[in-house]
């Protein structure tokens, strides 16, 4: 026995069970087989009071119950221990009524104390009594003051203070939430201490408020709207933040609370044995949660991962309807918590219609921009203790396009394993891959040369363009198509444009928009599109003949809603943006109506392609380049690598090189007679 309390307790219990049953029940010879358990805790005065073995006699029955009695005046009177203190305060706090307190600490005490709980089981398993019933035998209370408590309205029941079990097989049938019974105990000592203890520690924000910029306008509002709710007490305000894992969703939620000076409290991450929580154990970790903290002053409570909460996701998995959980329930959480509430998920798809109306606010967490990249990457290197100087935390952050919480797994790595940058990178490259299913993508090259308007060439005036863009800035809201073979500087030109009009870029090819599952590529390009309005950014589509293909030949009703999707974008998307292809002939003449400009790029002039050879190999142009009529700025790149791949100096080895870049072209001329030199 834990102490003379909870032995005073215990005897009382059993001595009200004794004296509402009759010698002949069931209950009788229960209790009678408990009584001789206690030993020697509990023995008896004499010979004459041991129980008879097989039965229980109407003389030995009521010398139980006198023996119960006497055993309980003997101890006097007995001061309430740390746990019943610790229950007084709790229910004093939550405003129970003394009936609803008596049933709490009656179902508390039967999850730890073995005695008491095989004494309640007497009742409701082997007696088969209801649990109403059950309570009222055990503690003494009339039936209409257990049926108040016990209604699933009660201030017990609504704040998740106890949970009723359908088919209690063992025990009271009442159960408290583990982590509550966990924060009543001792060494708990009052409502502090045990308030501390029911919810999970969130740990401090590892990124700023200014690390969240690209979410613009909209990260300022969730902060108003939070400020507004908590200073005006208002009911049923939920935010919901989704995006990629990694993005920074729950790093957003810590930011917000330190940013509004608010307490945050998690709950649902782990029972009351510290492991994986069902369903229902968050679910009454959510009420508990918004019952008691709602008079904690400036409080959010955050539902992490939220995914195994929503009833439609469990049925993706085969699971019974009876194991999904009620809707209704889950929506009235939703309306009435006092509490404001921030949810996350990784998937808004999966999150049923009636849930996502009851937000009162969502917003959507994406990967940041290079600047802001740049930022994480420089303070994660920082705290991590990795050499890398900001010119390579620059360099990082524009080729690669991964969330912060990813770079901060990539520099612990490399950190443990000392492998510097070469491991930075191999860990990188492993994220990728898993993350992408084990999909290798290639990374954007950040070698890519300033881009030169002398050293393009198309049937615009380039130069003329890029001056009327950068004064009209995103004022302007111009759609380009810009054609022409690879290499001639499409995408180059697009990038060049976005920063003379002071614009972030969002580049994306078609292989990152085109999805296996039907309606993905048409929910990827309108998230591109929503992602460039958001951040105010430049969109580039390279290969947009696999986005914008024409319709005519279209087999499949995937291949025309894609289409349908783009070209609803196309006309209501306010600011810049431009498509590259190499095959024009494939696109969609409703797609080609619909840019303000078509350019097409194409292959340098005889004085351009003079000027980059003398540029990319340091010596004249030999006469021969003249008749290379079909050579664009990415040949001469390429040749310039492999020229010093091969360590080749003589200008006709080069020529030769160039040559073979021209020939491989579709609509090359084979040159015919002797090369001249």
């Amino acid at each position: 026995m834990g102490n003379t309390f909870e032995f005073a307790l215990l005897l009382k219990t059993a001595r009200d069970v004794a004296r509402n049953f009759s010698a002949g029940s069931v209950v009788a010879r229960e209790l009678s087989d408990w009584a001789e358990s206690l030993q020697p805790n509990f023995v008896w005065d004499s010979q004459k009071d041991r129980l008879i073995q097989g039965g229980v006699a109407p003389q030995r029955w009521r010398q139980l119950s006198e023996c119960l009695s006497n055993r309980l005046k003997a101890l006097g009177s007995v001061r309430p221990d740390a746990l019943a203190r610790n229950i007084a305060e709790l229910s004093s706090y939550v405003g129970l009524k003394a009936a609803e307190q008596q049933i709490l600490a009656l179902a508390v005490r039967a999850t730890q104390c073995s005695p008491l709980r095989s004494l309640c089981n007497i009742l409701t398993d082997d007696a088969n009594l209801p649990i109403e019933e059950a309570v009222r035998h055990l503690t003494g209370l009339p039936s209409h003051s257990v049926r108040r408590a016990l209604w699933p309205a009660s201030r017990l029941m609504s704040t998740g203070l106890l949970l009723r079990e359908r088919r209690p097989y063992h025990g009271l049938g009442l159960e408290p939430p583990g982590r509550l019974v966990l924060g009543l105990e001792p060494p708990s000592r009052g409502l502090q201490d045990t308030l501390s203890k029911l919810f999970a520690s969130v740990p401090p924000a590892m990124v700023e408020w200014e690390d969240f910029a690209h979410l613009g306008p909209q990260g300022d509002f969730a902060l108003k709207l939070l400020d507004g709710a908590l200073r005006r007490r208002e009911v049923g305000i939920n935010l919901l933040f989704y995006g990629a894992p990694g993005t920074g969703k729950t790093e957003f939620c810590k930011v917000l609370a330190e940013r509004l000076g608010a307490r945050l409290h998690a709950v649902g991450e782990t029972d009351g044995d510290g492991e994986e929580p069902s369903r229902f154990d968050r679910i009454q970790q959510l009420r508990l949660g918004q019952r008691l903290l709602a008079s904690q002053g400036r409080s959010l409570i955050l539902f992490d991962e939220m995914e195994d909460l929503l009833p439609g996701l469990a049925s993706l998995f085969g699971m019974p309807k009876r194991h999904l959980g009620s809707k209704v329930h889950t929506n009235r959480i939703l309306e009435g918590n006092p509490v404001p509430t921030l949810w996350t998920t990784n998937d808004i798809s999966s999150c049923d219609p009636a849930f996502l109306r009851r937000m009162t606010f969502t917003l959507e967490l994406r990967t940041p921009p290079a600047t802001i990249r740049t930022r994480v990457w420089t303070r994660l290197a920082r705290q991590q203790r990795m050499p890398l100087s900001l010119e390579a935390c620059t360099k990082l952050a524009q080729e690669i396009e991964f969330p912060p919480a990813f770079v901060g797994s990539a520099l612990r790595a490399a950190r443990i394993a000392k492998a510097g940058p070469e491991g930075l990178a191999l860990a990188v490259d492993s994220m990728a891959r898993a993350m992408r299913g084990g999909r290798v993508i290639a990374q954007r090259a950040s070698n890519v040369h300033e881009f030169d308007l002398a050293n393009a060439r198309a049937d615009h005036d380039l130069p003329r363009l890029a001056e009327r863009l950068a004064s009209a800035k995103s004022e302007l809201p111009v759609s380009l198509c810009l054609i022409g073979a690879p290499g001639t500087g499409k995408s180059a030109f697009a990038r060049h444009l976005a920063a003379r009009m002071n614009l972030p870029v969002l580049e994306r090819r078609a292989s990152d928009l085109l999805d296996k599952y039907v309606g993905g590529s048409e929910r990827n390009i309108a998230a591109a599109f929503a992602e460039a309005r958001d951040t105010g950014a430049f969109l580039i589509f390279d290969e947009a003949d696999s986005l914008i293909g024409t319709r005519t030949d279209a087999t499949r009703s995937w291949e025309i809603s894609q289409v349908n999707e783009m070209l609803t974008w196309m006309e209501s998307h306010t600011l810049p943006f431009a498509c590259t292809t190499n095959l024009p002939d494939r696109l969609d003449p409703a797609a080609l109506r619909r840019f303000s400009l078509r350019i097409t790029f194409l292959p340098l002039d005889p004085d351009q392609r003079g000027a980059a050879f003398r540029r990319c190999f340091g010596q004249p142009a030999p006469a021969g380049l003249a008749r290379l009529d079909q050579l664009t700025p990415g040949d001469f790149a390429v040749v310039q690598r492999r020229v010093a791949v091969l360590g080749l100096t003589d200008a006709r080895e080069i020529l030769a090189e160039l040559e073979r870049e021209q020939a491989a072209k579709p609509n090359a001329r084979v040159p015919i007679g002797f090369r001249v030199a």
